[in-house]
């Protein structure tokens, strides 16, 4: 029963050293704008702010976008990420006022991609001179900028979605009932007391 029990209790714990990374990802904790906010000014730059340090391997931005689409459907984003520490900025010209949509993409610190979106509110100022956009997404033209640089495509929803996180809680419960059959077979396995181990046929009984 002690072998059996410490046999469960160490497969009990390979379960939560399996099923911990798929709480490990990084969220968002605060951005500019902030969701279903209103900007009544166009801000230094647009920022999205985590939990921990984003994953950004060589500094070249690989993986990480960010996105902002008007209400035309159209990017206002100038192409270009800056990450550093928990936050990645860029910086957009936006057009009229109206709905728009923030979307972006991060690695985290797990080495996971996490991607979402969210709406906020342009107001114009009186005198602003709005873009044109872009009818796709633009390409960093930043100076010296080298082709790792350059973000392209379209955030759109978390991509370690609740099937990612049931693999791994899957995964985990395999290792339980591979840990509970070894226990059974140990102990179908166990030789019985044979005859000769009778206390009854011990000299002096």
């Amino acid at each position: 029963m002690a072998t059996s029990a410490a046999v469960l209790a160490i497969a009990g714990g390979a379960v939560l050293g399996v099923a911990g990374p798929a709480d490990a990802h990084n969220y968002l904790i605060a951005s500019t704008p902030k969701v279903d906010g209103t900007l009544t000014a166009l801000p230094k730059a647009f920022e999205i702010t985590t939990n921990d340090k984003l994953l950004d391997i060589g500094g070249s931005g690989s993986g990480f976008a960010y996105r902002i689409v008007g209400p035309d459907e159209k990017y206002y984003e100038d192409g270009c990420v800056d990450i550093d520490g928990p936050s990645m900025t860029t910086t957009a010209a936006l057009g009229a006022s109206g709905k728009y949509q923030v979307e972006w993409q991060i690695v985290s610190a797990d080495g996971h991609t996490v991607s979402d979106e969210y709406p906020f509110t342009w107001d114009a100022p009186a005198g602003f001179s709005p873009a044109t956009g872009s009818s796709t997404p633009p390409t960093c033209a930043r100076a010296g900028s080298s082709s790792s640089e350059t973000t392209t495509g379209t955030a759109s929803g978390a991509s370690d979605s609740p099937a990612t996180d049931a693999l791994w809680i899957g995964a985990g419960g395999l290792v339980v009932v591979a840990a509970i059959v070894a226990v059974l077979l140990l102990l179908r396995r166990r030789p019985s007391p044979s005859p000769d181990d009778d206390p009854s046929d011990t000299p002096g009984a």
